[in-house]
């Protein structure tokens, strides 16, 4: 019997702060997306900023020469997430 695998793709989101205020950094979150496009992105960031206890940390999403990144409001920042990026 062949079993055909599912994978589901995950991304890597920076995540980059609104004003960039003291003690605020830019930091990767993991997400696996609903789907394609910056909707799904949102949602899944919205979730994951919810799932963690801080629902208005998005503001929004842009995209440059590397990809979609989440610009965060400072606020975000008072408590530990996601992986600090060097």
């Amino acid at each position: 019997m062949r079993r055909d695998r599912i994978e589901k793709a995950a991304m890597s989101i920076r995540c980059v702060p609104r004003f960039g205020y003291a003690d605020t950094e830019v930091r990767m979150l993991d997400l696996d997306p609903p789907g394609d496009g910056e909707e799904a992105l949102l949602a899944a960031l919205r979730s994951w900023f919810s799932a963690h206890g801080v629902e208005d940390a998005v503001y929004d999403i842009s995209v440059d020469d590397d990809g979609y990144f989440a610009i965060i409001n400072d606020e975000a920042y008072s408590a530990a997430w996601g992986t600090p990026v060097l």
